[in-house]
This record gives structure tokens, sequence and C-alpha cells, in this order.
């Protein structure tokens, strides 16, 4: 009979580590060929997106894409580390994903895929203003490349509330009296910037601090109860940007200010807003009385002129037969097939047009020269 002995525990423990280091050296290595540039792209049918956190909108609509996605062979890579109007540039340049921020990470934001981004999910605005070279793309020239796959509804609001114990009834009272006013600033969506509202009450943002006042970040990390006037565009819904609408609506008591007539008019000629009321009894402070203001909406789900037809194809059509995962996010997203081929000023994909063409949507994009 052949007897075994136990090795000594030093020799074990070595033995032992050479081979857990070994399987992970293999494990490592079949990572790193996952994860190699050559595994993704629309030709492994492992396409990436550019999109935002997974509970901002354009996350939230890139889940959305992922799994109609799914449906036809795809799988379909996200980068929630995308955000932001650098989106536009992501995808147009065909560049790769930046590094997650410990910030991101620590939020629970995934690392990213180490390719280069095929297609992208953003607000309309910023990509109608990348193709034209506008606003805050104007140094990096038009970018012409880019094409639309699809428009999403998102409608969200343009608010402006002040605190009861301010007394303050009309935003111009604070130019006027020079109040050392406390201004929770949130998210401009269509607006490009808080400023075009600002402007229009003569209330500077150096005036503000110069009067003894400051205007405060209405983010979800540097969100401030201490506020006088909270303004932005918004929606009712749980994500990191609208949080502060959930959050001081009911830890404070507010009055919500109906939008000017004169201001309604110039931004909905130069933002392309639409003039609406808020809801009936909205949200904690709003009444039953309309309150005048305006709304934005519009996510696009985009691309470049140099992705396959039937890839674009697959895209439209994708979100077309399975819009009803559109329906069960918490934003409030809809697929009309009245504006889905709006593209705003941004030429539809070939591909794309070629889908909505066969469904009998209409279709409202440029032409592309030569096309």
């Amino acid at each position: 009979m052949i007897s075994w002995q136990r090795p000594e525990p030093r020799v074990f423990a070595l033995v032992l580590l050479a081979f857990i280091g070994l399987m992970g050296h293999g494990f490592a290595a079949r990572a790193a060929a996952d994860d190699a540039p050559s595994s993704y792209g629309v030709a492994a049918k492992r396409p990436v997106l550019q999109a935002a956190c997974r509970y901002c909108p354009w996350g939230v609509l890139a889940d959305v894409v992922k799994k109609a996605m799914a449906s036809y062979g795809y799988d379909v890579a996200v980068c929630h580390a995308c955000s932001g109007e650098d989106g536009a540039r992501l995808v147009s340049r065909r560049m790769t994903p930046p590094e997650v921020t410990d910030r991101q990470f620590a939020q629970g934001t995934p690392l990213q895929p180490r390719a280069p981004i095929d297609f992208g999910v953003t607000n309309a605005e910023y990509v109608e203003r990348a193709f034209a070279g506008k606003a805050s793309y104007t140094r990096d020239g038009p970018m012409t490349n880019l094409r639309m796959f699809a428009r999403i509804e998102s409608p969200a609001y343009l608010m402006i509330a002040v605190t009861k114990s301010s007394g303050i009834t009309d935003l111009r009272q604070i130019a006027e009296r020079k109040m050392p006013v406390r201004v929770l600033a949130g998210v401009a969506g269509g607006l490009g910037s808080l400023d075009a509202v600002l402007d229009y009450f003569e209330i500077d943002r150096r005036d503000v601090a110069a009067w003894g006042g400051k205007i405060l970040a209405g983010n979800a990390l540097l969100l401030n109860p201490d506020f006088d006037v909270m303004l932005g565009v918004g929606v009712l819904a749980n994500y990191p940007e609208g949080g502060m609408w959930y959050q001081m609506t009911q830890q404070k008591d507010l009055v919500f200010l109906p939008i000017p007539e004169g201001l309604r008019r110039k931004l909905v000629a130069e933002t392309g807003a639409i003039p609406v009321d808020l809801p009936f009894r909205y949200m904690r402070g709003v009444g039953d009385d309309p309150i005048p203001t305006v709304g934005y909406s519009g996510v696009m789900i985009y691309g470049r002129d140099d992705l396959p037809d039937s890839f674009a194809y697959d895209v439209a059509r994708a979100l077309d037969e399975k819009r009803d995962l559109i329906r069960w996010t918490n934003q409030p997203f809809s697929l009309d097939p009245l504006t889905v081929a709006d593209g705003g000023g941004v030429p539809l994909h070939p591909g794309v047009a070629r889908y909505y063409g066969e469904r009998g949507y209409p279709m409202k994009a440029p032409k592309v020269a030569g096309k």
C-alpha cells in the first residue's frame, strides 16, 4: 500500500498560493480578452453607448436601449459616466469613455468599457447644438457627422419658487431692492443656462454676491436648504437633478410663481420652449389655479454617419417594438410615432429613415448634402 504523507504546512501554503495565482492569472487573462477593444463594437454586436448615471434620465433610457437591443442579439455596453455636454463630443469623435471618478464609483457607477463609443443618449438640444457648432460647441465647430436615431419625449417644466418667509412675490423685487437672496439653482435643461431667466429679471450673478446673497448649487450632492429662491428645469421624478423639488417642497413652505408672459414668449422664440401650465397640484406649493410656465421635452438616441445602416435600423426597430420598456421607467418617457423621427435640425441616419418610412411615421430632419 502506498502511503501519503501530508506536506509541511509551509510547502502546502506555497503550492496553494501558486495554484490560486495560476487560476487568477487565467481569470484575468479571460477578463482582459473580454474587455479588449476588439471585443466591443457594432461588428461584435457589443456596441458602446454614451449615457449618464443609472438613475439619471439618460442612464435610465440607456438601460431601456440595452434591454430592447438584447432582443435582436446585441449586448450593448453602457457608459454610465459619459454625462454632460461632452457626451456629443465623445460620440462624434469616437472617443473612449472617461475614467470613473472616485465619487461616481462610491455611488455605484461601474467601470466603463475601454473601447470607442458608437452611439449615445443625451438631451436633444445638446445634439442639435453640437451638430450646428453653436453655444458651448462653438469652439468645436459643427459636428456634422452626428445622426439622429430616435427622439423620446421627456417633459420637464421651468419652475420658480420662493419661500413664504422671503416675502417675494415677483423676482423683479430682488434687483429693485438689492435683496441679499440665496438662490438655489437647479439644472437648466433646454434653457442652456439659467442666466436666461435671471437676466430677464435684471439679476446678475455678480450683483447677487454684491448684495450679500449667493447662488447655491441645486444638485443632489450639494443641496442646501438655506435658500430664498429656487429655480430650474425639472420634473417630479426620482432622479438626482430633480431631487431638490422632491425634498425642498416637503421641507419648506414654498410659493410657485408664474413665468411672466414676456419671458415665456422670449424662451419659446429663442430656446424652442413650449408654453404650458404646471399641472394641477403638481407638488406641495402648487395650488388649484393654473401656473403659466414653459416646458421642454426630448431625449435623443443618436450616433454617427459611419455606423452601418443595418445597425441604425435595428436601434429604431428595437425601441419602437419594445416601447413598453419605456413605459415602466422612473421618468415620464414616451415614444410618440408623430415625433420619434423629429431630428430637430439633426439628419436622420439612412437606416433609421428606412425603418420610419416603412412604418409610415412622419420624418422631420434636414437633407444631407449628396443624399
